[in-house]
């Protein structure tokens, strides 16, 4: 019995194996082919074509290259990709159609073209000062010494009429004789009489020791001296048993029940101040205390060396909170232009190049998402928006998240964008003219590069190196104004590096410097806030070091670094 079952249960496992190799055998050897693997050609949808309709391949990095088949770049190396016909439009040149998919992708944002009152905020470092107008010397109006000083140390708060100092004068000892001696016949000579007293009263012999002195017929040896002013003493000019003449100053004397509070402004930020604007300052010490007051003063003579200028505002002190030298940080803001509505954007849709600056612009009246290529005229930054002179309308929408991406894209479809587009709408020079390649990736001649071109184009690099060097020096100076002017020499001089001088590691290595080089000293260019830029000296300073070590810039070079 078990013998059987083993065999009935061998013979079904032959069978399913013999029908599986069937099967196996009908699929390999009926003659139906397999489907074959999908080449690169079918992953792109809407590819663009040639007159032939073969599927064209371009560079992401150099756009200009165009091949009827996929390889590598001539000149970086990087593969061919195809060029989408989505992006390849007939009409304008400075539009750019993205699939919906693409535009998800890429997480492109718009931002509307807004127009209201520029508000410009700007923050000032001050601190609290003494009202100058409240500061007062106690002097000796009677030459003597000083027997006994009753203020004794600086920062004594002093009441008027309290008494301060007795002095022993031997000049007033006489006087007090003299006007004993005339009060016997005052009835007889009211005029001595008089000058007598009046001579005591213009040493600040106050009229009780005058009284005590003519009915007592005493003279005092020593005459207290009395406060007119009140406030805190900030300086004690005498000690006890000194000797002071007539006029002679004893103690500096200020009332701090109103304080000046202090500020300072870059001379950029003037245009937008004047008296009468409210500035609203905060102290460390008193985190809750935020209090605003009017501008009162503005400095007429800029400060040469941190090339500021001074603002002044005045606030009553009667709790006394407020301590002369106390640092305090300021927020004033301001409207731009006569208070009338600007064009706005947000600095996040501007990419600079050079001397221009470009965003792109969504199509509103396309089904397909597009965005147009266009060049604006900037003005003053408000924050972190810029005024548009010209280039924009209210109402339309700007790309601000995703703007490099769709440049990227135009490049790669031939169309405008922040590498290929002067200003007035010419090609740029590229760097690639001393390249000579064909449509055919079967014939390729590039020029060789000379040794006397290297050395070209390091002394180049070099006049960009010095301008660097200049322009750290102005930020160690603080000088805002000066770091902006030799920017823009720095700017000029790194578009009169010809890249065509380098073979090709060198050239690639060059233009993924340039990039940063150009946009840390263009952010510098831009900016009179030297915090900011301050901030893009640094990527400016990586990017060079990098450049003056790979090209061997002659010369001895310190990096330093901030302990």
């Amino acid at each position: 019995m078990m013998k059987n079952t083993f065999d009935l249960k061998k013979i079904g496992t032959i069978s399913i194996l013999l029908i599986i190799g069937f099967l196996l055998g009908w699929i390999i050897f009926s003659g139906t082919p397999p489907e074959p693997p999908r080449t690169i050609t079918e992953h792109v949808e809407d590819a663009h074509t040639d007159e032939d309709g073969n599927i064209i391949y371009s560079c992401s990095m150099h756009p200009s290259v165009r091949e009827n088949e996929p390889g590598n770049c001539p000149i970086c190396g990087m593969e061919l990709i195809p060029v989408s016909n989505n992006n390849v439009q007939a009409g304008n040149v400075n539009e750019l159609v993205l699939t919906n998919a693409a535009l998800k992708l890429a997480d492109i944002q718009t931002t509307k073209v807004i127009r209201e009152v520029a508000v410009q905020t700007r923050r000032l470092p001050g601190k609290i000062e003494i009202d100058e107008r409240r500061m007062s010397t106690l002097p000796s109006h009677v030459p003597g010494r000083i027997e006994e000083l009753f203020v004794n140390f600086t920062g004594e708060f002093i009441k008027k009429g309290q008494k301060v100092a007795s002095i022993y004068s031997p000049v007033l000892q006489s006087a007090q004789k003299e006007l004993i001696e005339v009060s016997k016949f005052k009835e007889q000579n009211p005029s001595l009489y008089k000058a007598a007293k009046n001579k005591l009263r213009n040493w600040e012999i106050s009229e009780a020791q005058i009284a005590e002195i003519e009915q007592s017929e005493t003279v005092m040896n020593e005459i207290d001296i009395n406060s007119k002013v009140e406030g805190y003493v900030i300086e004690r000019m005498i000690n006890v048993g000194e000797h002071v003449s007539l006029g002679s100053a004893m103690y500096r004397v200020a009332d701090l029940s109103k304080v000046w509070v202090v500020f300072e402004a870059y001379e950029s930020d003037l245009a937008n101040i004047k008296v009468g604007d409210q500035i609203t300052f905060s102290i460390d010490a008193l985190s809750d205390n935020r209090i605003s007051v009017p501008i009162t003063y503005i400095d007429p003579v800029l400060n040469n060396q941190s090339r500021t200028i001074g603002l002044r505002a005045e606030v009553d002190n009667e709790n006394g909170l407020l301590k002369p030298n106390m640092l305090i940080d300021g927020v004033i803001s301001s409207p731009v232009k006569n208070k009338n509505p600007q064009l706005m954007i947000p600095k996040s849709a501007i990419m600079w190049t050079g001397d221009h600056s470009v965003v792109y612009v969504k199509n509103q009246n396309r089904e397909e998402p597009t965005f147009e290529f266009r060049q604006v005229v900037l003005g003053q930054r408000i924050g972190d928006l810029y005024i548009v002179e010209s280039g924009l309308q209210e109402g339309e929408e700007v790309v601000t998240n995703g703007t490099f991406k769709i440049d990227s894209a135009s490049q790669l479809a031939g169309k405008a964008s922040m590498m290929n587009q002067n200003p007035d709408g010419r090609k740029v020079s590229t760097g690639h003219e001393g390249h000579q390649i064909s449509t055919n990736t079967e014939v390729i001649e590039v020029q060789p590069i000379p040794s006397e071109s290297m050395d070209l184009f390091k002394v180049q690099l070099g006049n960009v190196v010095d301008d660097y060097i200049t322009l750290k020096n102005h930020l160690v100076a603080s000088s805002s104004e000066d770091v902006q002017s030799t920017a823009r020499n720095l700017i000029q001089n790194l578009k009169e590096v010809d890249m065509s001088l380098l073979n090709h590691d060198d050239h690639m290595i060059w233009m993924d410097q340039l990039a940063t080089l150009n946009e840390s000293v263009s952010n510098i260019e831009s900016t009179s806030n030297l915090a900011d830029q301050r901030t893009h000296f640094q990527s400016l300073s990586s990017a060079l070091i990098e450049s003056v070590k790979q090209f061997q810039i002659e010369g001895v070079f310190f990096q330093q670094f901030c302990p």
